[in-house]
């Protein structure tokens, strides 16, 4: 059973690299990390079960980033923080991804020590 300093995330990550390593980095500092290949899953995912984060790549060719992030809202059993890591040189303007949500950190550093942060951050803002 998780203890409250830790969180529960959805990594949404179809082609990322560092997937294991994000994994095995967050795990232990005692997080628990889902890892899906894609939206479909994720939403369902979504669906069943709460999360405190979900983590995703805008740079994926299997999702529109801006519509995963709206579906993600809609159809999550509670309003889990999302972080979109985007290409630090292609970086859109936040309300092309967010819209108006409040929820949404864009992030253009995905190294494993940066998603780390972000999971403090996002430890943070949920225990405000």
């Amino acid at each position: 059973m998780p203890d409250s300093d830790s969180l529960k995330v959805l990594d949404i990550a179809p082609l990322r690299s560092r997937r294991q390593e994000f994994k095995d980095h967050l795990t232990a500092d005692g997080h628990q990390i889902v890892s899906v290949p894609g939206r479909r899953e994720a939403l369902e995912m979504l669906g069943e079960h709460a999360f405190d984060l979900a983590v995703l790549d805008a740079s994926s060719e299997l999702y529109d980033t801006r519509e995963l992030v709206a579906e993600i809202r809609e159809g999550a059993q509670n309003d889990p923080m999302i972080a979109v890591f985007v290409a630090p040189r292609n970086r859109p303007p936040r309300h092309r991804i967010a819209g108006q949500a409040t929820n949404v950190i864009v992030l253009q550093d995905g190294s494993v020590d940066h998603m780390a942060r972000m999971i403090h951050l996002a430890l943070s803002v949920r225990s405000d």
